[in-house]
């Protein structure tokens, strides 16, 4: 950066040069043109001849084919542009020797023999142009590409192109081609006296050009020592950002653009922190769902398909035994404890389903968690549930408490009915979950690994969780949570 100056300048200089030059070539640019215009009339011609050709294997024109244009007014060193090509005059007369060049066109025989012509009175047909054409046909048998060539009456632009089928192939072998087309046109006598005339300034600019570099260069280097230094800041943070460190920060300068840049670099990588820790937290969330799925596939496709077929073998057993034998009460007991276990199986499956809380939000949540535990495992499962607002990690404790009590019913209190409800009290939302089954032995503080789970869980968010419970008498599992905001 600190030879920008010096580099601006040199171009600066060397634009100026280029602009003064530009303008002694013109006539090189016009002469490439209309070396293009030659070499496409004459392709344009030979497709002509290709289509007129009265013979399949080799180029053969009808009697009578006109080649060029009987109307046209062109005379010695005239061009007409048509198209991308030319405008090729049938001359009926003959010029002077000492005319200017004329634009013209030849078909010839591989031999160099005229087969067509556009100057008849001095390219007669069968006659040989090799012989007659005092350049560049010569060597037509291997073609020509365009160029430019002295006549001693001035400069012609020609080419020679080989007669082509419509197929794209030339017509014979690709040594022995049948026919060939030449066409010329006269050119002006390039010079380069413009050249010579632009030497005075070329000079001069080479010596500001050796000049202006090294003074660019110092002007450069004391301007713009501030900004590569903020630039090489920015640049060396960018790289800790790009190996992962988002700690890193630019120290943001003065107001100017470089300075707005810092200031986007540091709301960038806030963002980008910002970003990559949510998409880290979803990315362990949806681990863990999709390990509770697999578990629940795992458990459903073995030990549930196990239990089902102890199921069957113990209802075989129940019928081929006697009725007296004292083996049917064991395979009774046997018969209600598979049962007994496979409900308490479906009820772990319920547990392991993931529900979506993000996407249909707490109170539907809970209506579908209720819902889907009564149609599976055939339970009337009553709800009561009042929209509450809570913080986004309290509805969390809130579903997991439902789901925790819920399969705690199913599983052990072997509960006919069960409650759901969830209200406003206060400045909190409570969640409770009641049965009607056969209870447990309590002091309040609550047994068991779940709800020690429960209550961790509850005091996580600034709640408290109650159990009451007896035996024979049902069992209620209250949850107090804090609102959030409205």
């Amino acid at each position: 950066m600190t030879a920008s100056y010096g580099l601006v300048t040199a171009v600066a200089v060397i634009v100026v040069e280029a602009i003064v030059i530009a303008f002694t070539i013109p006539s090189l640019l016009a002469s490439q043109d209309l070396i293009a215009r030659v070499t496409y009339t004459a392709q344009a011609i030979g497709d002509a001849a290709s289509a007129s050709s009265t013979s399949t294997t080799e180029l053969v024109l009808p009697s009578g084919y006109v080649l060029g244009e009987r109307d046209s007014s062109l005379g010695p060193g005239q061009i007409k542009p048509q198209a991308y090509g030319l405008e090729i005059p049938q001359i009926s007369g003959v010029y002077a020797d000492d005319a200017q060049p004329l634009s013209m066109a030849l078909i010839l025989s591989p031999q160099g023999r005229v087969l067509a012509t556009s100057y008849p009175a001095r390219y007669p047909i069968g006659s040989d142009a090799l012989a007659a054409l005092p350049y560049g046909p010569k060597s037509i048998i291997a073609g020509s590409e365009g160029q430019i060539s002295n006549t001693g009456r001035g400069q012609v632009a020609w080419a020679v192109v080989p007669v082509i089928q419509p197929s794209g192939k030339p017509l014979g072998s690709a040594k022995n081609l049948d026919g060939y087309v030449f066409v010329q046109a006269p050119a002006q006598k390039l010079t380069i006296a413009s050249m010579a005339a632009a030497e005075p300034l070329v000079l001069p600019g080479i010596v500001v050009l050796l000049l202006a570099i090294p003074v660019g260069t110092l002007f450069g280097l004391l301007t713009t020592r501030g900004v590569v230094r903020r630039l090489r800041a920015l640049a060396g943070t960018t790289a800790s950002f790009a190996d992962g460190d988002f700690s890193q920060r630019v120290g943001v300068g003065r107001p100017d653009e470089v300075g707005k840049l810092e200031r986007n670099f540091n709301e960038m990588v806030t963002r980008l922190e910002a970003a990559v820790t949510k998409e880290r937290l979803l990315a362990a969330k949806n681990a863990r769902i999709a390990e509770r799925s697999r578990i629940s596939r795992e458990l459903h496709d073995s030990i549930s398909q196990d239990l089902f077929s102890l199921s069957l073998l113990a209802a075989g057993l129940d019928k081929a035994l006697p009725g007296d034998s004292p083996m049917r009460a064991e395979v009774k007991t046997l018969a209600e404890t598979v049962q007994n276990t496979n409900r308490e199986m479906r009820a772990l499956l319920l547990e392991l389903r993931p529900t979506a809380l993000d996407d249909k939000g707490l109170v539907p949540a809970l209506q579908d968690l209720a819902s889907t535990y009564s149609s599976r495992l055939g339970l009337k499962i009553d709800t009561q549930l009042e929209a509450v607002s809570l913080a986004p990690a309290a509805e969390v404790a809130a579903l997991r408490i439902a789901q925790e009590g819920l399969a705690n019913s199913i599983k052990h209190a072997r509960a006919t009915t069960i409650r759901l409800d969830m209200h406003r009290s206060g400045d909190f939302a409570e969640i409770t979950v009641s049965d009607d089954g056969q209870g447990f032995a309590t002091n309040g503080t609550g047994h068991g690994f779940g709800l020690r789970l429960m209550r961790e869980r509850v005091e996580e968010v600034g709640g408290t969780l109650r159990v009451d419970s007896s035996e024979g008498a049902g069992t209620t599992v209250s949850a107090r949570l804090p609102l959030g905001p409205a």
